[in-house]
């Protein structure tokens, strides 16, 4: 991704943190005489304890750190750097052991039972982080669950890595080193309080409540939600928020969906709407949600709107990843926002094309280009058929290279990871694309 010069300031902050703690390390006093390898060991193993407290800040939901990358890139960055952690942890082990077999006694129960418990503790938990996540969907493991343990697991490792370097001791001799690892510690242990407490529990004071629920489709809900004494939430097309259904705001069954109703109807009446998909967890009952229930909501969270100076817009969705931009384009009908709309709609039949009315009324006005692509239709089917493809963006869609075309793509993980080097490859700079995966993990 190319970061744009005012954007720098928050990649220079995440650059810190990860370094910082590597350089005050290596400030005297530390051990004197110990081999090079040894100290490439240890450098290793403090990039991998500054790099796990960053995973902390990245996802602490403060919007000015989120909002000029955007989701997408955020998580990405996340993961990368989640499995990069681990390895430096597991490289930071290896060297010392294999440059000194006196490092072996670490990890040997016969010759300090509690150390060694609590270092095997860390290595499973680090890789039990990397398991969790990147093969989550094959093992089965529900969402709400793999947040918790995953919240769990990171703070686990945290604590025990600060002990750590309280124990061995060569790199926090003196007071002021030994105050900056507690601080390390103590901030990734409050970013998670902040992140699943504090913020939950701040929403107590802003509750909403249930007006509506409209079935789109098959196994496809909207659900609308007005503010209860307040004024509601300035969002804007296209970002999502955290929402708590009929539940506290710091139950594991919060999760983030994308606004699908028009900002300018929020400005009016203070109502938001999110359409939701049944999948098998919590969401299998959003249907027989009754008006009236408490919802909470945390957010506006994503910078997935559409710019003051774009001159056009272009949606390249899939699924459930067309409701932000349904978002978007219903505020633009709403405002009468007369800038030129091309959306590529990816579905697997025709009968799961969610406001495929609303959307042909928008075709029939003239302001939006429609293509509906479907993989599975009768005879009857006269549109698209199959997946989004390279050829098809290329006959559909306009001039990409042109610098005023915004790029919106958001839908599952197979569209996403085909689609966005297609439109690179048609002349989208990277800074003119929005991109949201509907896997959270």
């Amino acid at each position: 991704m190319v970061v744009a010069p005012r954007h720098v300031g928050a990649v220079a902050a995440y650059v810190a943190v990860v370094v910082v703690p590597l350089l005050v390390a290596f400030v005297p006093p530390r051990p004197a005489g110990r081999a090079v390898a040894v100290e490439v060991g240890v450098a290793v193993g403090f990039v991998a304890f500054a790099m796990l407290a960053a995973q902390f800040l990245l996802t602490a939901r403060f919007p000015r750190l989120a909002a000029p990358f955007g989701l997408d890139w955020l998580l990405k960055v996340h993961r990368v750097a989640g499995v990069l952690a681990v390895l430096a942890l597991l490289s930071h082990v290896a060297i010392l052991v294999a440059v000194d077999p006196a490092f072996r006694a670490f990890l040997d129960p016969f010759d300090d039972l509690a150390r060694a418990a609590a270092l095997w503790v860390v290595l499973g938990a680090s890789f039990g982080l990397v398991v969790l996540t990147v093969w989550r969907r094959q093992l089965g493991i529900p969402y709400q669950w793999w947040r918790l343990s995953h919240g769990l697991l990171a703070l686990l490792v945290m604590m025990i890595a600060v002990v750590h370097v309280f124990q061995v001791g060569h790199y926090s001799a003196v007071g002021w080193k030994m105050a900056f690892w507690g601080f390390y510690g103590a901030g990734a242990a409050g970013l998670l309080v902040w992140t699943r407490g504090v913020r939950p529990i701040r929403s107590l004071r802003r509750p909403w409540s249930v007006v509506e629920v409209r079935e789109e489709g098959p196994a496809v809900w909207t659900v609308t939600i007005e503010p209860d004494g307040h004024d509601g939430m300035g969002m804007r097309a296209g970002q999502f928020a955290w929402l708590a259904l009929d539940q506290p705001p710091w139950h594991i069954d919060v999760h983030p969906y994308s606004f699908s109703s028009s900002e300018a109807e929020a400005e009016r009446t203070g109502r938001v709407s999110f359409t939701i998909k049944e999948l098998g967890d919590f969401t299998s009952r959003v249907g027989e949600i009754p008006v009236g229930t408490r919802a909470y909501l945390d957010g506006p969270y994503g910078n997935f709107v559409l710019a003051p100076d774009a001159t056009a817009a272009v949606f390249v969705v899939g699924g459930i990843g067309m409701t932000p931009a349904l978002s978007i384009l219903r505020t633009m009908r709403d405002r009468g926002d007369r800038r030129p709309a091309w959306m590529i709609y990816g579905a697997p039949r025709p009968a799961e094309i969610i406001a495929r009315d609303e959307l042909e009324q928008l075709s029939e006005r003239g302001t939006l280009d429609l293509t509906f692509v479907v993989e599975d239709a009768d005879d009857n089917w006269s549109g698209e058929r199959g997946v989004i493809t390279h050829d098809l963006l290329r006959r559909t869609l306009p001039d990409l290279s042109d610098e005023g075309v915004q790029v919106f793509c958001c839908g599952p993980e197979p569209m996403m990871d085909a689609v966005l080097p297609a439109l690179r490859e048609l002349g989208t700079d990277a800074r003119r694309i929005r991109a949201e995966r509907f896997d959270l993990a």
